[in-house]
């Protein structure tokens, strides 16, 4: 069980808790109810500080707004939801530039692979280096400082077996995994291919070095 869903299962465990000490027919005695009481307490708070204690990185990003709409963007069925609009210098061919990423598949429920939103973990690359997936590539170019865009990528411009594409988790074991579960032979032959490659990447614009 990852930390989020001891987390949850935690602020769980005390909400019923906290409604059997509150219920008329709980007749604990004293000296059974400050223990209780105290776990009551202790379950309440662990949420918040096992949040605190998410390394650097690992914290989501922040959420834009619900949006339905997708735009096509260029011809290899790369499409974007363009969440916040930037402001700053526009990165294209050749810039440098420097971006937060939260990833997510597309199927498997939205299996959440990586994400890095600290300058610590930012992710630097030469547009058009080949250095990461083909779909981010190409969605950043045209993008400006501080914007948000988030990508629906296919298979054909996502991970390629074999290749080691950025943006990718930074422990092998999540990458393993993420590499298994797009390239399951089973299921592509299946015919799921299409879906299991394809992944939701949320991208901010950090910094542009033209």
């Amino acid at each position: 069980m990852d930390r989020r869903a001891r987390c949850l299962a935690a602020a769980a465990g005390a909400l019923l808790l906290r409604a059997a000490l509150e219920a008329p027919s709980f007749v604990a005695p004293a000296w059974r109810r400050r223990p209780l009481m105290a776990a009551l307490a202790a379950g309440l708070s662990l949420p918040a500080a096992a949040e605190e204690r998410l390394p650097k990185g690992e914290r989501a990003l922040e959420d834009g707004p619900p949006a339905d709409d997708w735009q096509a963007l260029g011809s290899r069925g790369l499409k974007f939801i363009e969440l916040r609009t930037g402001k700053g210098a526009e990165a294209n061919e050749g810039s440098t530039v420097r971006v937060q990423w939260s990833g997510r598949l597309f199927s498997k429920q939205g299996w959440s692979y990586g994400r890095c939103n600290d300058p610590d973990c930012e992710l630097r690359f030469k547009v058009g280096d080949g250095s990461t997936i083909a779909g981010l590539d190409e969605g950043i170019r045209g993008m400006r400082e501080g914007g948000y865009r988030r990508f629906m990528i296919p298979p054909p411009i996502a991970y390629q077996e074999g290749q080691e594409l950025q943006p990718l988790p930074n422990r092998d074991d999540m990458k393993r995994r993420l590499y298994s579960t797009v390239f399951n032979k089973v299921r592509i032959a299946n015919g799921e291919g299409s879906t299991l490659g394809t992944i939701i990447l949320d991208v901010v614009l950090k910094r542009v070095v033209v």
